[in-house]
């Protein structure tokens, strides 16, 4: 398999984007980047470009960190193809880059591993420079079928339920397609590409507009969009974009990651007579770490105590976290005995070469003891089980819930929410409910992340060491989790404000 990115200005010209033609990990065969970026000549490049030697320095560098560290480089993606790429990128970075066109160029190789945890990080520097200039799209939205709906409005004068058509005169399908290679997924659930590019996430605004920005930059702090109401009419209007305090202004703490500490991560309430609903945001819990079960168990002591039947347990805005909260939450849904895992496998424990360029949050990760691994004689180093809790039984609870289980699920799931529904999948007294999950049943490669450093560039890179081997019988490789009742949310349910997946929960709440 042969790859060819083509980093000169010329294809996309309906988007204006330079284009770059690629046949590994089944992506468009056009992908954008600012055009003057990438022609030596440009703009851009008089301003921040970075030499070639020192640039070509970082890239080998990155190539040789993700081989060597991370588990799953090659799982999704052949070797070949990538390092067809990585040639590629070393070739085209031969009269220097700047630096947003390196970015671009990194993070579209780092999205064909494959790895929700495997992302490229803007400079300090470019990211405050953008958070302060009003860089953001004034509005919230959601991506139902291909179509950008608005959810939160601002102070614009638009309406929730109005569509978005155009952005500057682009489509937005076109600007969706050129985003799309650079969206890291798991595996090969591309079906969660729409919903992680509206979220704010990682990056601070959402994922669209991240790249999106890169790649048809702003210059003005205006946008232009083509509006179709829900009545039809079609208008143009031109507005102030936003600085990053404006965005997070937008809704419910947009912009904001949630740690499993904020009171309002987990949230119960009745919904019928015998039927709780239990929403659980994030299982993140290392920023600030509470006890979990100092959280679940009154929780689950008194749905007990007040005779709950079903439980709708609605885990679509998770994305995971940390393993105490989903053992803690396992261990009050299961009614027998489970070990989550099967085993935990590292390519390595040898650093030597990358120790002045890799950092972790836990300072063991970088001298591992050789005692903590078992060689498996197939090129893997497994962790002894003793060692980890998820490589030990987990029993039920205390207050385990003794009624029936609705888990909604959806395409935010990823890491160890997949994880949990994936241990719950199956059990007599569990449905799933709602969309396919991100993902993959086959495990995350997650556990410590590793943080690569790249001098020229000052982009850092995140680099999981773990392969997390889940004990689930016959994973399918490479996808999600599919719910027994299919309720996906649909532009007509959003501009009614209805719920499909939960109004589906409490109609099998009603007939059990």
């Amino acid at each position: 398999m042969t790859s060819m990115y083509r980093w000169t200005a010329g294809a996309a010209a309906a988007l204006g984007l330079a284009a770059c033609s690629t046949t590994i990990s089944l992506l468009p065969a056009d992908f954008g980047a600012p055009a003057d970026a990438l022609a030596p000549g440009g703009a851009s490049a008089a301003k921040d470009l970075i030499e070639a030697e020192a640039l070509q320095a970082d890239i080998a560098l990155a190539k040789e960190a993700l081989e060597r560290i991370h588990p799953g480089y090659n799982r999704f993606t052949s070797k070949p193809a990538l390092d067809a790429a990585w040639a590629d990128l070393t070739e085209a970075a031969a009269d220097g880059m700047t630096r947003d066109a390196f970015y671009l160029g990194l993070s579209h190789i780092l999205a064909d591993i494959r790895c929700d945890h495997t992302k490229a990080e803007l400079p300090t520097d470019m990211r405050d420079a953008r958070d302060a200039a009003p860089s953001y799209l004034p509005v919230r939205y959601r991506i139902i079928d291909g179509r950008f709906m608005i959810t939160e409005p601002g102070n614009t004068g638009l309406l929730k339920g109005d569509e978005i058509l155009e952005i500057d005169a682009i489509a937005v399908s076109k600007r969706y397609d050129a985003v799309a290679p650079y969206l890291a997924i798991d595996g090969f659930t591309d079906h969660v590409k729409p919903v992680i590019a509206a979220m704010p996430g990682d990056f601070g605004m959402t994922e669209f507009d991240h790249y999106d920005t890169l790649l048809q930059p702003d210059t003005d702090g205006r946008v232009v969009f083509t509006i179709k109401s829900e009545t039809g009419t079609i208008r143009t209007v031109d507005l102030a974009r936003v600085d990053f305090a404006g965005f997070r202004a937008l809704g419910d703490d947009a912009g904001r990651v949630r740690d499993f500490s904020d009171p309002a991560a987990v949230s119960v309430r009745q919904v019928a007579s015998n039927t709780a609903q239990l929403t659980i945001e994030t299982f993140v819990n290392y920023r600030t770490p509470v006890d979990p079960d100092t959280v679940f168990g009154p929780i689950f002591e008194n749905l007990n105590a007040d005779g709950v039947e079903t439980l709708i347990l609605d885990m679509r805005p998770n994305g995971g976290g940390s393993t105490d909260v989903m053992q803690s939450l396992l261990s009050h849904l299961t009614r027998t005995p489970m070990t989550r895992l099967k085993e935990v496998r590292v390519k390595t424990i040898d650093f030597d070469g990358l120790r002045d360029h890799i950092g972790t949050w836990d300072e063991r990760a970088m001298n591992p003891d050789p005692a903590d691994f078992v060689e498996t004689g197939s090129g893997w180093l497994t962790v002894r089980p003793e060692l980890m809790s998820e490589l030990q039984e987990l029993t039920p609870a205390e207050h385990a819930f003794q009624g029936e289980v609705i888990l909604l699920i959806g395409a935010q799931n990823a890491s160890g929410a997949t994880q949990m529904v994936g241990a719950l999948a199956g059990q007599p007294h569990v449905t799933l409910v709602g969309e396919k999950t991100g993902g993959v049943q086959d495990g995350p490669t997650a556990g410590i992340i590793y943080f690569l450093s790249l001098p020229a560039s000052g982009i850092t890179v995140r680099v999981p060491w773990q392969w997390q081997v889940p004990s689930i019988e016959d994973p399918e490789f490479g996808v999600g989790f599919t719910p027994d009742v299919r309720a996906p949310l649909t532009v007509e349910a959003l501009r009614a404000d209805r719920d499909p997946a939960f109004d589906a929960a409490l109609v099998l709440a009603a007939s059990d």
